[in-house]
């Protein structure tokens, strides 16, 4: 009985040694392009056509987004250095009207005029009419 367990075991190991391992297909892939072995068919071609128009497609769309987000950014950055500009116009034109519309300078401009400022206070007319 120890004899037939042994031939047995004997038989499968010859049975394993003979048969060779297959190869996934995923090492298969990887075998053809590590030796740049690739059969590529004019049906495969064909079949990814639109897959590589659609890639062109979205690389195009992709490159104006950019030249758009570009543009957006420079004109926005224009914008910021007008309203720079246009803030400190602002305050130095502000700063002349406040210079100007104080007492003092509008009375030496009514002079050359010959309009002269009251030196008594304004009173109040009535009228007796009722």
């Amino acid at each position: 009985m120890a004899n037939k367990i042994i031939i047995e075991n004997e038989e499968s190991k010859l049975t394993e040694e003979v048969k060779p391992k297959e190869k996934s297909k995923l090492t298969g892939v990887f075998q053809k392009a590590a030796d740049f072995d690739f059969f590529i068919s004019r049906e495969m071609m064909m079949k990814q056509i639109p897959f590589a128009l659609f890639i062109v497609v979205l690389l195009l769309i992709h490159i104006w987004n950019a030249h758009n987000t570009e543009k957006i950014i420079r004109k926005t950055d224009k914008l910021n250095r007008e309203i720079k500009e246009l803030r400190s116009e602002y305050i130095s034109i502000l700063s002349d009207l406040m210079s100007e519309s104080k007492q003092s300078s509008v009375a030496k401009k009514l002079d050359t005029l010959g309009i002269k400022e009251l030196t008594a206070p304004p009173f109040k007319i009535i009228s007796s009419g009722n």
